[in-house]
């Protein structure tokens, strides 16, 4: 059998956070959200950047920056979580099993965007 792709341990250098939004309850029936980490996910990642655009939203414009973010697969992870690399927040658009092997992920997050 042939290996799953061009991926190794080696490659995962980049120490890497993984949180999912939660609701906390507050005092007088009100609900807080806050990001908790999200038990089981993968510590360490290969990260490169895939793309850059600009964004306009109303008066403001945002850099966008797009990441591949390659760890060792994991089903506690999903879209709508975000990923801390170097204590900046990257929201997860797209989380691919490779070859449907359970082996890699390969996820594609977005910089720069609001959260």
């Amino acid at each position: 059998m042939g290996l799953c792709c061009d991926y190794s341990s080696g490659l995962l250098r980049e120490a890497v956070t993984f949180q999912r939004e939660t609701a906390t309850a507050g005092t007088a029936g009100t609900f807080t959200k806050a990001w908790a980490t999200v038990s089981g996910a993968p510590t360490r990642a290969h990260v490169r950047g895939m793309s850059g655009r600009e964004e306009r939203t109303g008066d403001r414009t945002d850099a966008v920056a797009r990441l591949r973010v390659v760890v060792r697969y994991s089903a506690a992870l999903r879209e709508g979580d975000r990923v801390l690399i170097r204590t900046r927040a990257h929201n997860i658009t797209r989380i691919d099993n490779v070859e449907f092997r359970n082996q890699w992920l390969e996820i594609d997050a977005d910089a720069g965007v609001a959260t």
